[in-house]
């Protein structure tokens, strides 16, 4: 229950400083409507209307002092030190200032926190030196009676006045300073917890944003690939249906051949399909493990598109190429993949393409490239587009993954397409040596 308490009271501040101003208020109140004391401090006459608004107004600022605290220390403040300075001497406002001091260092600035600290230790030496004044001048005035009047007068009592005002000084003092001490303990703990809650949430709010983008990049990398994989291989069916369509009357071998292409480009869709969504659906590892194509498959590759009507020669083999990353080699062979893919779509019946895949060494470049180029002899600018396709920019992101850029540009008789990467980020292990000029 006490635990209870205290998180209730901690989010609800100024219901406990209301349950400490309250007894406070209830003894102002019976004190100046009832007991009224008829001299102050000096001996000064007591006005108990002044010292019951100063009461109150220094009760009222400890109600909002945990909410507020440089209101209430200035209000709290001011109040105390004219009870004193009008020579009507403390009230029940005094009582108030420790509890004042303590919300001040808690949950007010640094600032606040030290000005509460010195007014209190200002206050309490103010009392202390009032106290002995007070007590000059009544013994004055022989307010004591003849009971405390001993020879030698006010000279041999001073010794004694001066120690009571000093341990009333030292009393006030202490009790500000412990006040203040344990509010800027309170204080730092509050801060470093609120510090911490907000560290959390930043974190929280980091891994949120991580896992987004993470989510997000995978989604763009799956999209990639179901465009390849879709566009590549409807490419080649439909020119496989439509060239055995035509020869399937007159020459049934070569309609059975296209028949063929179309039901092995259909599994293998089918089955790169399968794996892609299996990957995401249940994260099996024997999917995971599936090795991604490379540019080992690229003669697979070259024999489908060639089985689909689309002559293609290839001036520079990659045999001789150094050994490529597995996304490196994925990224090359998608892209190669998806232009020729664009040829057989967009080329036109008559078109043929060409494929370079080298190492260049180039003047303005301190590391040498793999180089990518792929140009075809077709439509080129007037080849037929409904300007919806991705294959362009998915290519560009391919490239970019491995700090390569891709140009794409139609020409006078034909489309080139020229891929440009850094050696150094596409080989495997980023140590590969790079082939000789020429190689």
């Amino acid at each position: 229950m006490h635990v209870r308490l205290g998180r209730f009271l901690e989010s609800r501040p100024w219901v406990g400083s209301l349950l400490l101003a309250s007894p406070l208020l209830l003894l102002a109140l019976v004190t100046w409507g009832r007991n009224r004391p008829e001299f102050g401090m000096l001996g000064a006459d007591v006005s108990w209307p002044l010292m019951l608004v100063l009461d109150l107004i220094a009760i009222g600022a400890l109600v909002i002092s945990r909410i507020r605290p440089g209101t209430a220390l200035a209000a709290a403040g001011t109040a105390c030190t004219l009870q004193i300075l009008l020579l009507q001497g403390p009230g029940w406002a005094s009582l108030a200032v420790p509890a004042v001091v303590y919300a001040c260092a808690k949950y007010g600035s640094r600032r606040i926190s030290l000005l509460s600290l010195w007014w209190g230790l200002a206050g309490a030496l103010l009392a202390g030196a009032f106290l002995v004044g007070s007590y000059v001048v009544l013994w004055s005035r022989d307010e004591f009676g003849p009971v405390v009047q001993e020879p030698g007068g006010l000279g041999t009592a001073m010794p004694f006045v001066v120690m009571i005002g000093t341990l009333l000084t030292g009393f006030c003092a202490s009790v500000v300073v412990g006040a203040w001490t344990l509010g800027d303990l309170g204080g730092r703990r509050r801060r470093e917890q609120a510090a911490t809650n907000e560290k959390n949430r930043l974190l929280e709010v980091e891994r949120e944003q991580e896992a987004r983008l993470a989510a997000d990049a995978e989604r763009m990398r799956i999209a990639r690939e179901m465009h390849d994989v879709v566009s590549h291989s409807m490419s080649v069916m439909i020119a496989q249906s439509d060239g055995g369509r035509y020869v399937l009357r007159n020459d049934a071998e070569q309609a059975e051949q296209a028949f063929e292409a179309i039901g092995r480009t259909g599994r293998e869709a089918l089955s790169e399909l399968r794996s892609m969504l299996g990957v995401l659906r249940e994260g099996s590892e024997d999917l995971q493990r599936r090795p991604a194509p490379s540019l080992d498959q690229l003669p697979q590759l070259l024999d489908d598109i060639r089985a689909s009507g689309l002559e293609v020669r290839v001036m520079s083999a990659p045999e001789h190429l150094p050994i490529l990353s597995e996304g490196a080699g994925l990224a090359v062979y998608r892209i190669i993949q998806e232009a020729l893919t664009n040829t057989l779509k967009h080329g036109g019946p008559d078109a043929g393409a060409e494929l370079r895949v080298t190492v260049e060494h180039t003047a303005s470049e301190a590391t040498p490239e793999l180089v990518v180029d792929v140009r075809d002899d077709g439509a080129g600018a007037d080849a037929p587009s409904d300007g919806s396709g991705s294959g362009i920019l998915g290519m560009s992101e391919r490239a970019r993954l491995y700090g390569g850029v891709l140009n794409a540009s139609a020409e006078q008789g034909g489309y080139r397409l020229t891929a440009r990467f850094p050696l150094r980020k596409v080989v495997a292990g980023g140590s590969q040596p790079a082939p000789k000029r020429g190689a």
